[in-house]
């Protein structure tokens, strides 16, 4: 993985963990309430001591943390799983100290503030000792009904459950804004390039239009003129030097166009192109996820794509090229197939051969993005190439190979 999708899973964890910040305020509130209420009323009846007076202190510690700073210091309660035990012995050793109605409303806010934190699994699991424990200090206690303690004993595993439900859907709902606000940016630097591919067009392009049409009127001119062959030939060059750097604006302008396609029209226009100027036959399919896949993996999967279309019309000789692009979860799959003259050894291509830089830069660029390169012969020959890019992009719908969003056949 790359530095740059580390830094985005970085952000990605970081916003998770702001997410439930809320709600893990929240619910240590509601057991610093708990623990103040049960110390003054056990200090007023005397059936506090040392003992449980100072264990409950102790539990206030690990609910001011989470309370007053989940933001800066948040990450190492949810990370250490020797902070998250001692948390639930403290609460099974105030359980047994402290017994009450009270403290059931305690057991509860811990178990689902586990769940939130840490999932339903290791919650369940944190929580089976808390409800033992309910269910048998708690039921020697005056004026406690067996019914109730049972009933807050189940309550307190169902609020795994809940505290789970809870942390997922805002987690989710952090998500779904994260890639809103990806989305947006996206959209404004489209709409930014397309401006300038707009500017250039009315001003720098066709000034380089004007110049070029110029230097060829100029050139005849002083032909016909009988001028100086020197002086012929420094004319020529400015014309020539203004239709190069023309055509290399027209390049530019359609690259800065291409900011209006999705990364599925781009493929599917790529090769497309490709196939109308070799003429070649080729087939593309994109799956409906690639849609939404981040704009620098869109770019370097182009380029690979390219690059093999390029190889393969400069060394295979293929009559048809099948090119398939599918998503699954956060790895992009490039497949691309041709019936042409393919390698003696796929799996192990020497650098500095005719058009192996090329392939060598497809490896390269599949490293950099965490990925890999397979190549192989297919049963009827030909060169198969298989690239994995890694994406950092949240996924809700794995798309399976055979999946085809978008298919063209290109004569």
């Amino acid at each position: 993985m790359t530095s740059s999708d580390r830094s985005a899973a970085d952000v990605a964890e970081r916003s998770d963990h702001l997410a439930i910040g809320r709600v893990v305020r929240l619910l240590s509130e509601v057991r610093l309430a708990v623990l103040v209420v049960c110390i003054v009323s056990g200090v007023v009846k005397g059936g506090v001591g040392l003992l449980g007076a100072g264990i409950a202190v102790l539990a206030m510690l690990f609910s001011v943390m989470p309370a007053r700073s989940w933001e800066q210091r948040g990450e190492l309660f949810s990370r250490s799983g020797i902070l998250l035990a001692c948390d639930l012995v403290v609460t099974v050793v105030l359980l047994v100290l402290l017994p009450g109605e009270l403290m059931m409303v305690y057991a509860a806010a811990t178990v689902a503030l586990f769940a939130v934190i840490v999932g339903t699994r290791l919650a369940l699991f944190m929580a089976l000792p808390v409800a033992m424990v309910l269910l048998g200090a708690q039921g020697t206690a005056d004026g406690l009904s067996w019914l109730v303690v049972v009933t807050g004993a189940v309550g307190v595993l169902a609020m795994a459950w809940a505290g789970n439900a809870l942390g997922s859907a805002l987690r989710a709902q952090e998500a779904a804004a994260r890639r809103a606000a990806s989305g947006e940016m996206r959209r404004a630097a489209t709409l930014e390039r397309v401006r300038i591919a707009r500017e250039l067009h009315d001003t720098v392009a066709g000034d380089l239009a004007g110049a070029t049409m110029l230097g060829r009127t100029l050139v005849d001119r002083l032909v016909r003129d009988g001028a100086d062959p020197r002086t012929v030939t420094l004319a020529r060059r400015l014309a020539e030097s203004c239709a190069t750097a023309h055509t290399h604006t027209r390049v530019a302008l359609g690259e800065l166009r291409r900011a209006e396609m999705s990364p599925v029209e781009e493929l599917t226009a790529t090769v497309g192109d490709w196939s109308e100027r070799t003429g070649v036959r080729t087939s593309v399919r994109v799956a409906p996820a690639v849609e939404d896949i981040p704009p620098p993996v869109a770019s370097d999967l182009r380029a690979i794509v390219l690059e093999l279309l390029e190889n393969v019309r400069r060394h295979a000789a293929a009559r048809r090229v099948d090119v398939a692009v599918t998503l699954d979860g956060d790895t992009v799959r490039l497949v691309v197939v041709d019936d042409g003259r393919g390698i003696p050894d796929p799996e192990h291509v020497p650098v500095g051969e005719s058009g192996h830089y090329g392939l060598r830069g497809i490896d390269e660029r599949a490293q950099e993005r965490g990925g890999s390169v397979r190549r192989s012969t297919p049963p009827g020959g030909g060169l198969r190439t298989e690239v994995v890019l890694r994406t950092d992009l949240d996924v809700e719908e794995v798309v399976p190979d055979g999946a085809v969003g978008a298919q063209v056949e290109v004569p």
